[in-house]
């Protein structure tokens, strides 16, 4: 299965887990309030709105669990057996689909068949109508017709509503049972319930496993009629009257194969014993309000379960996908997607996986060590050329693990591929996985066989990640802000790049344009600019806004910037000593005059300069 359709497939299997007890509340909080409501047009509102909430709360839901962005690529980590997830949207799918299949040619059947061989109806009857639907001030572009082929009156499309009307209606009935049958069903039209039905399909189609969820769209129905009915008594003036048309209907049984507002069903005389004040409510209170309790039970049972499932071993299913780190640096963050595909594609901790990015390379997508290690996940040729073979790809070269997307897949592949090695020591798995990604599998099985203890290296790699992701779930992250000043102590004091006179200094608030990430420095035009520290340099380029500019990436994630040159004289990966020649001062692009913007970025985030030992007057 793509990585794709297996996200789809767990989202929905999400979706559907949280929707039993998610139903079950709702049906439950209207059996609670709907008692104390004192009007049919309350119950309905509360009725409706609780069917909506169930509605969004699925999509929401369904939204919530897939991950932030679209998983980049195709991939197939092994022949493996359908998953209870795949297994539930596979029968979710089947179910709506039968169910929408339902609806959508019950819908073609009525319009095509039912209202395309309806007729018009005599002008008297078409006048009465005109009347009611003037005096109910209803849209005008609703139509009165009449069919063979019901039994009963309803109203039918969501755009261009149409009142059908049997043919036996056209007549010997009374002007008053007509003027009734209008008056409901223009009722219908006014309040747009033609589009709610259409809303309930949408809901029932999604939701059609819900027993909670069909009986409060059941509940829905029920209270938009008892609605109607009370309109329709408020504009005949006679609740008695009224009662009598609905009674002179009782024979036209509603037909069973159309979905539609009808004045019919089983009901009819409920509603009419509710017209005439001595309403019966369903006996089924009880009954029902157990029987949510028990569905309630068991949803939040099958809830419990699936955060049970979410949390084990440090985080699995959905959230293990995603990152949750909120102290990752901008070096680290640029690559989220592509982390959480690669997470997502091979089964493994996407937190894990950036965490190693920010150990291995700060970030860099260009890093390369002595040993000749690669890319973002610091892949040995050798290694990536053994995992190409492995997964069967027949064009790989070695210089793609530059490549972000490769470098991050194939980090994310190894590291599964050590999980599951190592699937058997309990509780040290991931532990183990992350060490091998250092030291090699060898190096491990020798390490818990007591024959040889882990190299320093390896060791101070392990640590150094298991005490990152122990601060995973804080709001910073100490061992990093360590980290960082290791670096600092290192690397040698920074030079000043050009002689001149600071105008803007790093942090200044420039009005709407926010903190300043750097240092302007103004100097004669031609200046000569020197690169403050050994380096090599990433960028040169031009543009409206910097100008021409050049990027020095130096060792530990710090990289420094020059903007607004006139000249430059380097070129993309030419290496740098302290005190070479990089360009000269200018004023191109968004410039006010001849000035230097310099920049310090540590791991992606600027910083000041005097950090690096560089006070600028």
């Amino acid at each position: 299965m793509t990585s794709s359709l297996a996200t789809l497939s767990d989202a929905l299997f999400t979706a559907i887990l949280h929707s039993t007890w998610q139903g079950c509340v709702l049906a439950l909080a209207f059996l609670v309030v709907s008692p104390r409501l004192h009007s049919s047009q309350s119950r309905y509102r509360l009725a409706m709105g609780l069917f909506l909430a169930t509605i969004l709360a699925f999509v929401g839901t369904f939204v919530y669990a897939m991950p932030d962005t679209p998983v980049a690529g195709l991939a197939v980590t092994g022949v493996q057996g359908p998953s209870l997830a795949t297994v539930f949207a596979i029968a979710w799918c089947a179910g709506a689909s039968f169910v929408g299949g339902r609806y959508f040619f019950g819908w073609l059947w009525l319009r095509v068949v039912i209202v395309g061989q309806s007729i018009p109806v005599p002008a008297t009857i078409e006048a009465l109508f005109d009347e009611t639907r003037l005096r109910l001030n209803a849209p005008r572009r609703v139509r009165v017709r009449a069919s063979e082929l019901i039994r009963s009156p309803m109203v039918t499309g969501v755009v261009r509503p149409v009142v059908l009307l049997p043919v036996s209606l056209l007549s010997g009935v009374p002007s008053s049972v007509l003027t009734a049958v209008f008056v409901h069903e223009l009722s219908h039209v006014r309040r747009l319930d033609h589009v709610a039905v259409f809303v309930q399909a949408v809901g029932e189609t999604l939701l059609f496993y819900h027993p909670a969820v069909r009986w409060l769209s059941a509940e829905c129905r029920r209270h938009r009629e008892y609605r109607c009915d009370d309109e329709s008594i408020s504009q005949l003036g006679n609740r008695y009257d009224y009662a009598r048309a609905l009674l002179s209907m009782e024979e036209s049984s509603g037909d069973p194969r159309v979905p539609a507002l009808l004045m019919n069903g089983d009901e009819l005389m409920n509603r009419v014993e509710r017209i005439l004040g001595d309403e019966t409510r369903p006996g089924t209170s009880r009954s029902w309000m157990s029987g949510l309790l028990g569905l309630a039970v068991i949803g939040l049972l099958a809830y419990s379960l699936s955060y049970g499932m979410e949390t084990e071993d440090g985080g699995l299913q959905a959230h293990r996908h995603t990152l949750s780190i909120d102290w990752l640096p901008p070096a680290v963050t640029q690559w989220s997607e592509l982390v959480e595909a690669a997470a997502q594609r091979h089964d493994v901790s996407a937190n894990v996986l950036a965490l190693m990015l920010l150990v291995e390379s700060n970030g860099d997508r260009q890093a390369e060590s002595s040993s000749g290690a690669r890319g973002l996940m610091q892949v040995m040729p050798r290694t990536g050329a053994a995992i190409a073979e492995q997964r069967g790809l027949t064009d790989f070269e070695t210089s793609e693990l530059f490549d972000a997307e490769t470098s991050i897949d194939f980090g994310a592949w190894y590291l599964a591929q050590m999980m599951e090695r190592f699937a058997d020591e309990p509780g040290r798995a991931e532990e183990l996985a992350i060490t091998a990604y250092n030291a090699g599998p060898g190096s491990i099985d020798a390490y818990l066989s007591g024959s040889k203890p882990l190299s320093t290296e390896s060791a101070g790699y392990r640590d150094l990640m298991l005490s990152l992701l122990s601060e995973a779930d804080e709001d910073r992250s100490l061992v990093l802000d360590g980290r960082r000043d290791e670096f600092r102590r290192r690397l040698p004091a920074f030079q000043a790049p050009v002689d001149g006179k600071v105008s803007s200094h790093f942090g200044h608030e420039a009005g709407s344009k926010g903190v300043h990430k750097g240092v302007d420095i103004v100097a004669p035009l031609g200046t000569s600019v020197t690169a403050p520290a050994g380096g090599q340099v990433t960028a040169v380029g031009e543009d409206e806004k910097r100008g021409k500019y050049i990027t020095v990436r130096h060792v530990y994630g710090v990289e420094s910037r020059y903007y607004h040159l006139s000249g430059v004289a380097v070129s993309v990966g030419e290496d740098l000593e302290a005190g070479d020649a990089l360009g000269a001062v200018g004023s191109t692009g968004k410039s006010t005059g001849p000035h230097l913007h310099f920049e310090v970025r540590e791991l992606g985030e600027p910083v000041s300069p005097s950090l690096y030992g560089l006070v600028l007057e």
